[in-house]
């Protein structure tokens, strides 16, 4: 059951990150920005879930968490609207 739970926190921060790609790839975000999303995407995706302890799941969704938070603020500024409506991890 672990090895499944770790499996869908996993792809639930892989799924925000492919969301957040595609969102972004419509707005007037900078090149970089875009570039860098698409090689977390690549990098998340080779995880393995059973491999990974729960320290580091914890990192994974924190880091998750912190580019959400950051692109937020991005999207403020910029006057882009809302990145999200829903609740952090």
């Amino acid at each position: 059951m672990k090895i499944q739970q770790r499996h869908l926190r996993l792809q639930n921060c892989l799924q925000t990150i492919l969301e957040v790609h595609e969102f972004m790839g419509g707005q007037a975000i900078h090149l970089d920005i875009v570039r860098q999303l698409e090689n977390l995407r690549e990098l998340i995706a080779h995880f393995q879930p059973e491999f990974l302890s729960e320290q580091d799941l914890e990192k994974i969704e924190e880091s998750t968490n912190h580019l959400l938070r950051e692109l937020t603020k991005i999207f403020y500024l910029k006057k882009l609207g809302m990145l999200h409506s829903g609740y952090y991890h």
